[in-house]
């Protein structure tokens, strides 16, 4: 009998304590993915929070993490959509890809769109870096127009062919161009993801990073242009979000939309928001949700995970690069490495050793090589 009770009482102990024993131990590997996680209050709560943000308006949107490309946040992302002025990314990128910023341009004696003008007048002088800024600052019409002429070898149509064939190298599915500007026009289109890709390809550019950043800009050509941007998460009082760019658009059919970046500890994340009833609000709506949900996390191994290298020495098994993922917070919590081995002996320091599944109980994220270090 006293056996008996003392058994009960260990197995009340150990159902107690298993919680805290799975929280606080160390990290676990494994071969199988039919292991079973407890949850948590705690991982509840994270996961109500997962749901997505609140209120948004937003006809798309999209969040992505700018160093993978990843998409934690979608909705509508593929659908065919007006883009306005958000055009100008794709416009910019061309631009820098064919001209060079310190070309001398003078602007041609043909029709400019008076809408969101530069101020742009026959016969001024600039070069293709001061229509840039007017580009993508106050999103000047007649500067992506002038940018059009003259890198499309006076032939704004030719320049649009090339805005198509830039669309098909990043692999785009969802968007092709009719103009350079992004005023309504009938095969004129994109998608919330396909503009977050654009945004995180032209991002890499430091000039165009370097101009959508900019609040405000002077541009000292034949004339004098005063130019200030029109995207108001460069305000000082969003200074704390860490916003840096990129650009915003309106127009009839597209509504107000914006695709925008924000960096924290040098972490970018790129959002999109489409036909919105406030572009800034839906933006920052997007930031909170992505900053306040997610996080980054580099991909680890235990510091126990060894082989043996054939002449009696223990090597240890470690990721063949530095890897970091952009999870939700309850997924980061409950990250299990599933190996998948090649052997364990006769392995040298640089010998590649197989790889690892990192797995979130629910499916793996992703599948990274591993090497004997």
């Amino acid at each position: 009998m006293t056996y008996s009770w003392l058994g009960r009482l260990l197995g009340v102990l150990l159902l107690l304590l298993s919680p805290l024993l799975v929280a606080f131990g160390p990290p676990g590997i494994t071969t199988s993915d039919t292991a079973l996680a407890p949850m948590y209050p705690s991982d509840l709560q994270l996961l109500q929070d997962y749901q997505g943000p609140s209120s948004l308006t937003a006809k798309a949107a999209l969040i992505m993490d700018a160093a993978s490309g990843k998409v934690v946040f979608e909705r509508q992302s593929h659908e065919r959509r007006a883009m306005a002025s958000l055009t100008k990314m794709m416009t910019a990128l061309v631009a820098m890809d064919r001209g060079k910023l310190t070309e001398r341009v003078t602007v041609p004696r043909i029709p400019l769109p008076q809408e969101a003008s530069m101020g742009l007048l026959w016969g001024d002088v600039l070069t293709l870096e001061d229509l840039l800024w007017g580009l993508l600052l106050p999103s000047g019409n007649d500067a992506a127009t002038v940018i059009a002429y003259h890198v499309g070898g006076a032939s704004v149509e030719n320049f649009v062919n090339l805005m198509n064939q830039k669309a098909t190298e990043l692999g785009l599915k969802d968007t092709h161009f009719a103009n350079p500007h992004g005023l309504d026009e009938d095969g004129h289109y994109s998608s919330a993801y396909d503009l977050a890709v654009i945004a995180r390809k032209a991002m890499e550019n430091p000039t165009f990073a370097r101009i959508v950043g900019t609040r405000d800009w002077t541009v000292q050509a034949s004339r004098t242009f005063w130019l200030r941007n029109s995207n108001f998460l460069l305000r000082p009082q969003y200074q704390s979000m860490g916003a840096d760019g990129i650009k915003v658009g309106y127009t009839d059919d597209a509504g107000d939309s914006i695709a925008a970046s924000a960096t924290r500890d040098g972490r970018r994340v790129i959002v999109v928001a489409l036909d919105t009833a406030d572009r800034t609000v839906e933006a920052i709506k997007l930031f909170d949700y992505a900053f306040a949900t997610f996080q980054w996390v580099e991909l680890t191994l235990p510091a126990y995970l060894t082989a043996s290298d054939g002449d009696g020495q223990l090597r240890t098994i470690v990721l063949k690069e530095p890897r970091y993922e952009y999870l939700a917070k309850w997924e980061s919590r409950r990250l299990l490495p599933l190996l998948k081995l090649d052997g364990l002996t006769g392995l040298q320091p640089g010998t590649a050793a197989g790889s690892v599944s990192f797995w979130n109980w629910q499916r793996v994220l992703t599948d990274v090589p591993v090497v004997v270090q």
